[in-house]
């Protein structure tokens, strides 16, 4: 079964800058961590429960910040979803960069696609269901046509890159070719979001483009700029434009179970 994903909202990853030990205390890790859209700031990068296709579902989606050192970020998402399951109910994330406007600073981001900069992240996670669940492991990066783009300026073009999906989960958009980047084997869906009013006026759209592993990991360093540069190549997405961020985490159409992030970083350079 092919499950669609027929809209988006946003996502988020890390970069390699000096970075603090921050750790969290047990009792804290509760605190606020199932409120709907909670963030956790873990500088550069941020924590967001991100439960955007909540509505008309049932269920709770959590998620907290169990360390950040070295430039790696440790974090566990806990989810339990009922209702439709060709829709995503939530994507919990970490978020490097844009989303909707900027949270933190120092993300050395955004980046024009033909500057020559590299991007690249190392993930390890642990995914358990305690019910058959409908999901994927994914990165999800935003593109815009300017450099500074802020809360009401709309991406021109989203790229996702699933390294794990369960049960029929699939991606929004028609298969266009099976190819080779980063020693990875992908099948590449290109699609369209298009977002309307209640009035049925589109209100913004974008391309979105979606990289999924065609046998699932757990662990990977992914050339992200590879994957770009390979949709450059194929006119699908111009050099000239700008990334903007760079998001990693579940998104659940239905199910129980859990999310452990072990290591988490971005790279640039």
């Amino acid at each position: 079964m092919t499950v669609s994903r027929p809209r988006a909202l946003a996502l988020a990853a890390a970069t390699a800058v000096a970075a603090p030990l921050l750790l969290v205390p047990q009792s804290a890790q509760a605190a606020d961590n199932c409120t709907a859209f909670n963030t956790i700031s873990a500088s550069p990068y941020y924590l967001n429960n991100n439960v955007w296709g909540q509505q008309g579902a049932s269920g709770k989606e959590c998620t907290w910040l169990n360390s950040y050192r070295n430039g790696s970020l440790n974090w566990d998402t806990t989810f339990d979803w009922t209702g439709d399951r060709t829709s995503v109910k939530a994507y919990a994330s970490a978020v490097l960069g844009w989303h909707w406007g900027w949270k933190e600073k120092n993300t050395r981001l955004p980046i024009r696609l033909d500057s020559g900069r590299h991007v690249t992240s190392n993930w390890s996670f642990k995914l358990t269901q305690n019910r058959p669940s409908i999901l994927n492991v994914s990165y999800d990066l935003w593109f815009h046509q300017k450099a500074d783009p802020d809360w009401k300026d709309q991406p021109h073009d989203e790229m996702m890159v699933w390294l794990n999906r369960q049960n029929g989960a699939g991606p929004l958009g028609t298969k266009r070719e099976t190819l080779s980047v980063g020693g990875v084997a992908w099948d590449l869906y290109v699609g369209k979001i298009v977002n309307k009013d209640s009035a049925g006026k589109i209100t913004s759209s974008w391309n979105v483009y979606s990289f999924v592993r065609r046998a699932n990991t757990t662990s990977q360093t992914t050339d992200l700029t590879g994957l770009t540069d390979a949709l450059v190549r194929r006119r699908l997405l111009s050099g000239t434009s700008y990334l903007t961020s760079v998001e990693a985490g579940t998104e659940v159409f239905t199910g129980t179970g859990r999310l452990t992030t072990t290591a988490y970083s971005v790279n640039i350079r």
